[in-house]
């Protein structure tokens, strides 16, 4: 029997592989997990943009009926129908963006469940959909902007009036404030902190050992 050490360049054998795919950096999950969630929030967006146009309105008329007070029901319902008519006016705006946000939402599900899976070829995709979606979502936050504040108009007097039934009235001002700041600082925030995000998923991907661990596992499957 021969005492020669078998060379490493040689394949293993007896079941053993010939290379190992490298360990997925924490980071690099931490930011899949990242496009797993704003894809789910641009398909769900998306989806219920598209329903909007498509007719189903019906929630509207369940949140207004659970007003009690007349007068405020009636301002509600008032505010609706002025969101309604902007979003019908924006309707040729406002579609497409729905349905990019609806395309890649579902686009970044599927990559980043891919790319949690260990997928070869999801790296780039990836990086090109996050791009693409910051952008579509960034572009269609000014492009549609008398809809979102009509929207916004409508959802929290809705809110504030199912308040004013349930909050004691000593502390129905206080309510009033921080709905109001909500109103103002709460879409800008939102839409600061998803862009930061996309930022910081695009980083992570870029980095070396992001892309050694993906040429790793192409290397494996092959």
């Amino acid at each position: 029997m021969s005492s020669t050490p078998p060379s490493h360049d040689e394949p293993i054998q007896n079941g053993g592989r010939a290379s190992e795919p490298g360990s997925r950096p924490r980071y690099l999950a931490v930011a899949l997990v990242a496009a797993l969630v704003i894809g789910a929030g641009c398909w769900t967006d998306g989806c219920s943009r598209l329903a909007f146009y498509r007719g189903e309105r019906e929630h509207a008329a369940n949140i207004h009926q659970a007003i009690r007070d007349d007068d405020e029901r009636a301002r509600v319902e008032e505010l609706y129908q002025r969101y309604e008519d902007v979003a019908d006016a924006a309707r040729g705006r406002y579609v497409p963006i729905a349905a990019a946000t609806f395309v890649l939402g579902a686009a970044l599900l599927a990559l980043a469940a891919r790319g949690l899976a260990g997928k070869s070829n999801t790296r780039s995709a990836l990086m090109q959909v996050v791009a693409v979606q910051a952008i579509v979502v960034g572009g269609g936050w000014f492009a549609i902007r008398d809809v979102r504040e009509a929207e916004d108009e409508w959802q929290y007097a809705a809110v504030l009036a199912h308040q004013r039934e349930s909050v004691p009235p000593e502390q129905f001002p206080d309510v009033v404030r921080v709905m109001r700041g909500l109103q103002r600082w709460g879409p800008p925030s939102m839409l600061a902190l998803r862009t930061l995000a996309s930022a910081l998923i695009l980083f992570a991907l870029s980095r070396p050992r992001s892309r050694e661990f993906f040429e790793a596992t192409a290397r494996n499957e092959a």
